[in-house]
């Protein structure tokens, strides 16, 4: 079928809807056009790209206050998307794009052509660069005409839907770009999460929001190792889900897909990877166990779903080279990944990452100080257990492995609080261990926080995310151990570990502070001991000692804590 015929049976279907619906008096402004659009946008995939397979899917109908537009379109065989199409009420007024503007940046953001459309009139969203086009298939003012079909044709329509349907190819893209864009679909994710997350279920607007706040609010509890929402607000629920979910299908690009692999084997290595059941050891537990739960719990219409679908095909379309793929910079990731979705979020942590200089220094220095001190011994032998209680990207657990000179039968273990370096560590591990699969250490390494009392006294709930990492973190430290090394989190301001869940650790940093009869409140050494680097250190000290063994302690520590005074 030609391009007018195809125009002219859309318009003759239009106008019998608009009618009919007009003369019910029940018009459902956005429902009433979707055949019409539907078939004239698959007619028009087939007629300017008759020698590929174009899907136009029809998306699900938004979800309360979170939706996207009703058809995704793109190519089946490089999973390449050429846009979406938002169909919205007819009418006879002028369209006015000053609603959707928030709309239209966050598609262009994404990379994605977006049109917005009544029927008649279209407009265009094509790039970050360039406005919106309004664009009339036929003039709004023939709309009382008895025939729509035998109007004139606006010439400028057939040149900008062919534009909309170019054939995509894969896009080359370095590390820092993919990062850069798999943060924007984090924080959209966040955002939409923390919408719903902040509504009690008694306000949903209909059944079909009720059941995803219900949803969420299991995911919340199977997440936390606490229900306290003083502990856990819905800000900070949104903001780890949403980084678990596309840090989960980042790692899975990653590390599982070769560069010679199509679109279309990427996408099913990855959602092989989030579908399939978990093996024992496996990588990145805490983040499986979450996307194991919504392939049990949640169909493919829940809007996180519809994000974790999106960012799938977008990874599924990027190409990568051996090169990035082998030897990238994982500190640059990080400080990229924060800076484009909290950049917050590095400061309240005090997350500041440690040069691949000073990490191999001190992993030599270490080795050469235990073979000075302890005749024969070796931070590698048989048996030891080496800890680095917030591992970051993985930096120092790097380093132990790369300056092992023989083949040790180690434990490594690295701890880290922060979804987005807790996966760049994972990757950085995968990457090295395709490099030598014939090394005996065993590593592992856990999301969670260090300094919980869980992690000294074992009592978490096994039935939550948090609370199985609490419990492996507990088992581990409490092992005795021969090194703990690494670069902790340095920051003035941090107050987070107060509460009862820190109980432990306060009551250990007594041994820090003054006799209570000098003690000052603007004291600097009182400042100090409110650092979390000052914590970690007195972590370290508490798991060594406990260690029925001779320990090393080997960390980093800010120039003031040699300059401080009482």
């Amino acid at each position: 079928m030609s391009y007018n015929a195809i125009m002219k049976t859309y318009l003759k279907a239009l106008q019998n809807q608009y009618k009919n619906a007009m003369n019910s008096g029940q018009y459902t402004a956005e429902l009433s056009y979707r055949m019409p659009l539907d078939a004239m946008e698959k007619a028009l995939a087939k007629e300017f790209n008759p020698n590929e397979e174009i899907d136009v899917i029809l998306e699900p109908t938004t979800q309360g206050r979170v939706g996207r537009p009703d058809w995704r379109i793109h190519n089946k065989q490089t999973m390449g998307i050429y846009g979406y199409i938002e169909g919205k009420g007819l009418s006879e007024e002028e369209f006015d794009t000053k609603p959707y503007a928030t709309q239209i940046e966050k598609y262009l953001t994404l990379g994605h052509k977006l049109i917005i459309t009544d029927g008649l009139e279209f407009v265009f969203c094509m790039s970050k660069d360039s406005e919106p086009a309004v664009i009339s298939v036929i003039e709004k003012e023939k709309m009382h005409t008895k025939d729509w079909s035998a109007q004139t044709l606006n010439p400028r329509f057939e040149v900008y839907m062919r534009e909309f349907f170019k054939n995509p190819s894969a896009q080359q893209m370095n590390e820092s770009k993919l990062v850069e864009l798999v943060a924007v679909r984090t924080r959209m994710l966040a955002d939409d999460i923390l919408e719903l997350a902040n509504i009690p279920v008694e306000e949903a607007m209909n059944d079909n929001e009720r059941e995803v706040i219900i949803l969420l609010q299991q995911m919340r509890k199977l997440v936390y190792n606490h229900n306290d929402s003083k502990l856990r607000t819905a800000d900070v629920f949104a903001d780890f889900t949403a980084q678990v979910i596309m840090f989960c299908l980042l790692y899975a690009h990653r590390v599982l897909c070769l560069p010679e692999d199509t679109p279309t084997e990427k996408e099913r290595k990855i959602i092989a990877y989030i579908k399939e059941d978990l093996s024992e050891g496996e990588a990145l537990t805490p983040f499986r166990n979450l996307m194991l739960y919504l392939r049990d719990h949640s169909d493919k219409n829940f809007f996180i779903n519809q994000r974790i679908d999106e960012c799938i095909k977008f990874l599924s379309f990027i190409k990568m080279t051996d090169q990035q793929l082998v030897n990238p910079d994982y500190h640059q990731l990080f400080e990229l990944f924060l800076s484009k979705y909290d950049a917050k979020s590095r400061f309240d942590f005090g997350a500041y990452y440690t040069p691949k200089a000073l990490a191999d220094f001190v992993v030599k220095l270490t080795n050469y100080v235990v073979s000075k001190n302890f005749s024969g011994k070796s931070i590698y032998d048989d048996g030891n257990t080496i800890i680095d209680p917030c591992c970051g990207t993985g930096s120092f657990m790097e380093e132990v492995i790369n300056h092992d000179p023989g083949n040790g039968a180690y434990t490594l273990c690295g701890i880290e609080i922060l979804p987005a370096p807790y996966m760049l560590a994972n990757y950085r591990m995968a990457v090295l261990k395709k490099q030598d699969e014939t090394k005996r250490n065993s590593v592992h390494i856990l999301l969670a926080n260090t300094l919980s009392n869980s992690v000294f006294n074992g009592d978490a709930n096994k039935d939550s995310i948090e609370g199985r990492e609490l419990l492996e973190a507990s088992r581990i430290s409490n092992m005795p151990l021969k090194l703990v090394i690494g670069n902790p989190p340095c920051s003035d301001t941090i107050r987070d570990n107060t509460d009862k869940d820190f109980s432990i650790i306060n009551h250990l940093m007594e041994d820090f502070r003054p006799p209570k009869e000098l003690r000052r409140g603007r004291q600097n050494i009182q400042k100090q001991i409110n650092n979390p680097f000052m914590q970690f250190l007195r972590w370290s000290c508490k798991k060594l000692l406990d260690s029925p063994n001779h320990s090393v302690l080997s960390l980093v520590v800010p120039l003031s804590f040699f300059s401080s005074k009482q």
